[in-house]
């Protein structure tokens, strides 16, 4: 059954013109989305303060219309955690920073970044808002957002 699964799935991309896929990821690629990962350490003994803090922050950015995606977990030391983000562009993502700068910068003693990969391209003025927490940016090349 497996074989049989796999030969249709291999006779149905021949029979896409090899132009027509292209075409797909080339358009698959076309968003102002930002997608960033966050990664993280805890202050050390502020551990309580810390998941007080994240759950408030959370709860802040839960609010803001552009955010899609803001999702904390927790690695397997108990230290390190990371944050998945989602904006819908680099207008939302700015707001997202002013915001958690403005409301939150007390809160978010309780640790220190690591680490900070975007994903996408923001516009000039989101790359200045995080230029000190030296980010990584990558480019998509394949794939596809909805």
């Amino acid at each position: 059954m497996r074989i049989q699964f796999l030969s249709l799935l291999a006779a149905c991309a021949m029979a896409v013109p090899v132009a027509a896929q292209s075409q797909a990821i080339d358009q698959g690629n076309k968003t102002d989305k930002l997608i960033l990962t966050y990664t993280g350490e805890i202050q050390p003994g502020q551990e309580e303060a810390f998941r007080q803090a994240a759950a408030k922050v959370a709860a802040g950015v839960e609010k803001e219309p552009g955010t899609q995606v803001y999702y904390w977990s927790m690695r397997a030391d108990g230290k390190t955690f990371d944050v998945v983000e989602i904006y819908k562009d680099s207008a939302a993502f700015l707001a997202h920073v002013k915001d958690v700068r403005s409301n939150f910068a007390d809160e978010l003693k309780t640790q220190k970044g690591t680490k900070l990969v975007v994903y996408g391209d923001p516009d000039a003025e989101a790359k200045k808002a995080i230029e000190g927490l030296h980010p990584e940016y990558e480019s998509p090349f394949a794939g596809f957002i909805h």
